[in-house]
């Protein structure tokens, strides 16, 4: 696979440039637009899902796996960067000076983008990065890329209200397009029953699963102690907590199991969960489990709705945002009981198909990919024709 090809370096960036734009080539009569952009997530799906209906908007895709390898060729004013996570731009700063001189050489790198005719897009998925350090220099960066960006796409509607307390997006560059969900991304033909033989799940239990990083915003020790009293409140009951994650923080995940000792009901799997695997654990809960104590955006609420499954998550940025039509299982992360409630709730609430069904088919990958290249080519190419879908 190309990707691949440009991970190992057997393919160049130029190389993988001229084979994109004289694929696209094929199918129009016009030299294609070009979005090259970075950092690559390899295992994150959003990109693929969002990049989906490139080639009928007439634009080449070409991934970079990091900042340095973007805009490897001029393109005559066609071309766009698109700009997703920047925590790796700071991730190895040694102290605040060392950090102003990579937000320096990152500005410069802006400039000279713009200088060749490149617009620049930028995605932002959360509004300083999770357990930032040097949190005055995560916010100066931003600032720099707000400056510099053509346009700033958001994928929740809170997103101009949640980033004021550290930098204002100015409303003339922001457009608003939301995550999409997980359709037709993984697999889906495991019923519950088997997919809790899968987990050696017994079928009378109620079964919460968690699933992502284990990070201290992810809110696991919060989740262990609000299942603990659940279990104390309805002792006549069956229930299973499943959290599956990679422990991205060590010190942590002793904590979490020091938590669970006394807990056998809760299973911890210490691993990212392989794509062929999602459905078993997506289709072996009664109910998915978010309770992040920040969040912007979350791929877990999609995920939860691509599979039909409720989501017990607090009412804040997109998660909030897409379970609006049934906000039951939704909390204020304020309340101290909040999370133990939503999981009370959740033992007789059955949120209704209705509700998945709009939510799959307004945030569908193809529908949210449509909409997408039609605002950024309207914002950016205003002489582009944009209705072909």
């Amino acid at each position: 696979m190309r990707t691949q090809e440009l991970i190992n370096g057997s393919l160049s960036p130029a190389e993988l440039f001229c084979r994109s734009v004289i694929d696209q080539a094929e199918y129009s009569d016009e030299l294609p637009y070009v979005l090259n952009f970075a950092p690559l997530a390899q295992i994150n799906p959003f990109q693929r899902l969002l990049y989906c209906r490139a080639s009928s908007a007439d634009f080449a895709i070409l991934p970079a796996v990091g900042f340095d390898e973007l805009a490897p060729v001029r393109w005559n004013g066609r071309g766009v960067i698109h700009l997703h996570w920047l925590a790796s731009v700071l991730a190895d700063a040694k102290s605040l000076d060392d950090a102003n001189i990579r937000i320096d050489e990152f500005k410069t790198k802006l400039c000279r983008w713009r200088e060749r005719g490149f617009r620049i897009v930028w995605t932002m998925h959360n509004v300083l990065p999770h357990n930032s350090v040097l949190v005055e220099a995560e916010i100066a960066l931003r600032k720099v890329v707000i400056d510099q960006a053509d346009c700033i796409h958001t994928l929740s509607k809170s997103s101009i209200e949640d980033s004021r307390q550290y930098f204002e997006l100015p409303e003339s560059k922001v457009f608003y397009i939301p995550h999409p969900t997980y359709e037709g991304w993984y697999a889906n033909v495991r019923d519950g029953q088997n997919a809790r033989l899968e987990l050696d799940i017994e079928a009378n239990t109620f079964t919460f699963v968690q699933f992502g990083a284990l990070q201290r915003y992810k809110g696991v020790l919060e989740l262990v102690e609000a299942f603990r009293r659940l279990q104390s409140m309805h002792s006549e009951r069956l229930f299973r907590l499943v959290i599956a994650g990679m422990p991205t923080d060590k010190a942590y995940v002793t904590e979490i199991l020091e938590a669970i000792a006394p807990l056998p009901a809760i299973r911890l799997i210490q691993s990212s969960v392989p794509e062929r695997d999602i459905q078993s654990f997506a289709n072996a809960a009664d109910v998915m489990v978010a309770p992040y104590i920040k969040t912007l955006n979350s791929g877990v609420a999609l995920l939860a709705a691509t599979f039909g499954k409720p989501l017990i998550a607090p009412d804040m940025g997109g998660v909030g945002e897409v379970f609006q039509q049934d906000p039951t299982l939704l909390y204020d992360s304020e309340d101290p009981n909040g999370l133990l409630n939503a999981m009370e709730r959740a033992l007789t609430h059955k949120v209704q198909e209705e509700v998945f069904s709009s939510i799959q088919e307004t945030y569908s990958p193809e529908r949210i990919s449509i909409q997408f290249f039609k605002t950024i080519a309207e914002r950016l190419f205003p002489e582009k024709n944009v209705d072909k879908e």
